[in-house]
């Protein structure tokens, strides 16, 4: 008995609870959450949904003839889309046709033809080339850091849509073969130029300096000379200014003998 109560205290509190994927949903709401839910998703050109996007998806679900009861919450709609997501693979991997309901309309909304018809003619995805993988690398993070900041948890689901998001944003970017080696080469070209310019200034500066060093050496050396020379003529005024006193004294010296 305590464990059969237990049980039901536990299933009254997930179905109150507002972040639960086991919420029920009839279907009709769950057509009318598709329908409001891809309606954004096709004019966000198959990318996510921020949290006002899925407060509306949520309004319209709950105002729609004979509402659910309770009123389902923008977590639950986003759950129940991710669910539904995961369901659609299931389907999908089934042999056709498929029974469920919702399945046609799904793939119209993420199927691989829906995806496809999204990728420009001009690109050659199978060509992995440096620009476009740290193209790629920066659109794949920037969804990364979207979804990190609403808050919302990443599944298999949301990675189908990341993949999208990537594609349409490399719509308006020229990445074709020749485009990108245009570009290469320009910015090769540009480089050698920058380049070119820092090496003329480097040699022309390296030349003023040995031209000055030369100079002050120059300088140096013609004082040092400067100094020696008066030094030495220092020298012989000396010697001159001697020699009259001692031979004064040997006349002297030859006169006192006489």
């Amino acid at each position: 008995m305590e464990l059969r109560g237990s049980h039901n205290v536990r299933g009254t509190h997930a179905a109150t609870t507002g972040g639960g994927r086991e919420d029920c949903w009839s279907e009709g709401a769950t057509g009318t959450l598709i329908e409001a839910w891809g309606d954004r998703y096709v004019r966000l050109n198959r990318g996510h949904l921020r949290q006002k996007d899925w407060k509306e998806v949520a309004e319209s679900v709950n105002s729609r003839e004979n509402g659910v009861k309770p009123k389902k919450t923008d977590i639950q709609c986003k759950n129940r889309i991710d669910t539904l997501k995961k369901k659609y693979k299931i389907e999908k991997a089934k042999p056709p046709p498929s029974k469920w309901p919702f399945y046609y309309r799904l793939d119209s909304l993420i199927g691989n033809d829906a995806v496809s018809s999204k990728k420009p003619a001009n690109i050659t995805l199978r060509v992995k080339s440096k620009p476009r993988t740290s193209f790629v690398g920066r659109s794949v993070s920037t969804e990364n850091d979207n979804l990190s900041s609403d808050g919302e948890a990443d599944d298999d689901g949301d990675d189908d849509e990341i993949v999208v998001k990537k594609v349409h944003r490399m719509e308006d970017v020229d990445l074709s073969d020749g485009a990108a080696c245009r570009e290469l080469a320009r910015a090769i070209l540009k480089f050698g130029e920058i380049y070119e310019r820092i090496e003329s200034a480097k040699q022309k500066q390296m030349m003023e300096l040995e031209k000055e060093r030369l100079e002050f050496i120059k300088d140096v050396e013609c004082e040092r000379m400067n100094m020696f020379m008066g030094a030495q003529l220092e020298i012989q005024k000396s010697k001159r200014k001697q020699r009259p006193a001692s031979s004064d004294v040997l006349s002297l010296e030859a006169l006192h003998d006489r």
